[in-house]
């Protein structure tokens, strides 16, 4: 989350009151909406394309699972539509639609909705990016909104093909559970990534190195931290509505499988208190090396003018204009001069080596 995301934080209020307009998309990733369906049972797998301006609720076969996957939002009239098509509030689009990474969760009477925050590296770098993701799931059918082209939901995909646990054999809500799991893995990832670079730091910097930008990707990373603890801190107090179940959408026997879920949110918030101590850490580390050089070239530099205390002052005696100074017409004076000069500077640097100042 580099030079996007602090942007992107410091622009959390809209020109306008998003509330009192129409839908439309506050974000920064214009990306061509696209819809996917994956169907599937435990003898039949189909995926296929749905054209924009397709019913998604004709497309629902009541026999099989039905996952809808939804890449890119910006097409606020479209996204708009699925939502209202499956009874969802005008501000549950509109917070969807939102750069303001509203995080929650609510029951309807024939779906819920859930709204949450994925992060992720940004093109193989140490940058953490974040964006939009919702599910709406219902009966039989499961609608997964992603901000963002990156295939987070490639590996369920390949999942349900070879129908690993038994993926086919249960129902949407159990898809659900496991689109969870993966954005939550996928901000684990994010997390210990940037764990590693600091592990990194730490053995430069105890190794008394720094690579010189080293304070400005601290700084970034204890924004992601704020931004990350933030979303995921909301997520959880939100998450109780899902485990409440009042639309009996989660089948008994799956209700293990949510509980679970929420314990692994309790394990990511630990990860993060783990990173956190680990940049402040670095932090206290980094400005300590820094403390120490500093001391360092601060006593070189009173060690030299230690040295040359004692001969500034016999220069200057000896610079004074009085008529009468003897030691002026000696014959040999002037290089008496540079021996005493030269045996003031070594006795004194020998006895500061003896005394061990450096």
């Amino acid at each position: 989350m580099g030079k996007r995301t602090l942007k992107r934080i410091k622009s959390k209020l809209p020109e306008r009151n998003y509330i009192l307009t129409k839908p439309a998309y506050f974000g920064d990733k214009d990306i061509q909406t696209s819809i996917e369906l994956i169907q599937y049972d435990s003898h039949h797998l189909d995926v296929k394309n749905i054209p924009p301006q397709s019913s998604l609720k004709e497309s629902i076969d009541k026999t099989k699972v039905n996952w809808f996957k939804v890449t890119g939002i910006s097409d606020a009239a479209l996204v708009n539509r699925i939502c209202l098509e499956f009874g969802l509030h005008g501000f549950d689009v509109k917070d969807l639609l939102s750069d303001q990474q509203v995080v929650k969760v609510v029951a309807y009477d024939e779906v819920t909705f859930v709204l949450m925050s994925s992060f992720y590296l940004e093109n193989d770098s140490l940058n953490i990016d974040d964006m939009q993701v919702a599910f709406i799931m219902g009966k039989n059918f499961i609608i997964s909104f992603q901000e963002a082209a990156i295939p987070v939901f490639e590996d369920v995909k390949k999942e349900i093909n070879d129908n690993n646990i038994l993926i086919r054999e249960k129902g949407a809500d159990f898809l659900l559970y496991i689109l969870l799991n993966i954005v939550n893995l996928s901000n684990i990832n994010a997390v210990m990534s940037i764990e590693d670079k600091l592990a990194e730091i730490e053995d430069q910097l105890i190794a008394g190195k720094d690579s010189g930008n080293t304070l400005g990707f601290l700084h970034i990373c204890r924004v992601n931290y704020t931004h990350i603890k933030r979303s995921l801190i909301s997520l959880r107090e939100e998450y109780s509505n899902l485990l409440r179940n009042t639309n009996k959408l989660i089948k008994d026997e799956n209700i293990v499988y949510f509980d679970d879920f929420d314990d692994r949110l309790r394990t990511t918030l630990g990860d993060l208190v783990s990173f956190h101590e680990s940049l402040s850490s670095l932090s206290d580390m980094y400005y300590n090396n820094n403390n120490l050089r500093m001391n360092e070239i601060i006593k070189r530099l009173t060690i030299v003018s230690t040295i040359f205390i004692p001969l500034t002052f016999l220069v200057g005696v000896w610079g004074m204009n009085f008529k009468f100074m003897p030691e002026i017409d000696w014959e040999y004076g002037y290089f008496i001069a540079w021996i005493l000069l030269i045996a003031i500077a070594a006795s004194t640097y020998l006895w500061m080596r003896k005394q061990k100042w450096f």
